[in-house]
């Protein structure tokens, strides 16, 4: 969940990195994805790092030890430990692949189907949807058995739900 805070820093590190080039701002985007995945796989990491007993010199010398000193994201996070914002690193990572999106002209795409979809089946939906949007489209696939059949598709704000449940619903709200 996007706040102003990480927004801001997200903005703020999006700017720097573009400055330094394109491997840069890849490198930046996999090291936050990285300590994201990282903090939501040990939560106590996170807490360790924000822990008030202990002064920011000794929490900066743990994200050292674990992080390394190399790079604009450990950078970043050793900002964060000396503001006591650690708590605001997953969204800032969210907001910065946000960013990185708008920068590839690319678009999330969710697509929930009951069974997985097949590689052929995979390539047909992209292009589609790259056609349909006009940008390149980068999607995300969920496994969702209750929806039957078919296809829901969410990006940005827009929800296509051509799912056999959703049909075999408004069959049924027709019928009564």
């Amino acid at each position: 969940m996007s706040t102003e805070v990480s927004a801001v820093y997200a903005n703020a590190l999006f700017s720097l990195a573009s400055e330094e080039g394109d491997s840069v701002l890849q490198q930046t985007r996999s090291d936050l994805r990285q300590v994201a995945v990282l903090f939501r796989l040990n939560p106590d990491l996170q807490r360790l790092l924000s822990l008030p007993t202990l002064s920011v010199e000794e929490r900066i010398g743990i994200a050292k030890k674990v992080f390394g000193e190399e790079g604009l994201a450990v950078r970043l996070i050793m900002l964060l430990i000396d503001h006591k914002r650690v708590e605001y690193l997953r969204d800032i990572a969210d907001d910065f692949d946000e960013r990185m999106l708008d920068y590839e002209d690319t678009v999330q795409v969710k697509v929930t189907t009951a069974v997985p979809l097949t590689p052929d089946q995979l390539d047909q939906l992209t292009t589609a949807l790259e056609r349909k949007l006009g940008k390149r489209v980068r999607i995300t696939e969920r496994i969702k058995k209750e929806i039957l059949g078919g296809v829901i598709v969410k990006y940005g704000d827009t929800r296509i739900d051509n799912s056999l449940k959703q049909r075999l619903e408004s069959i049924r709200d027709k019928i009564s």
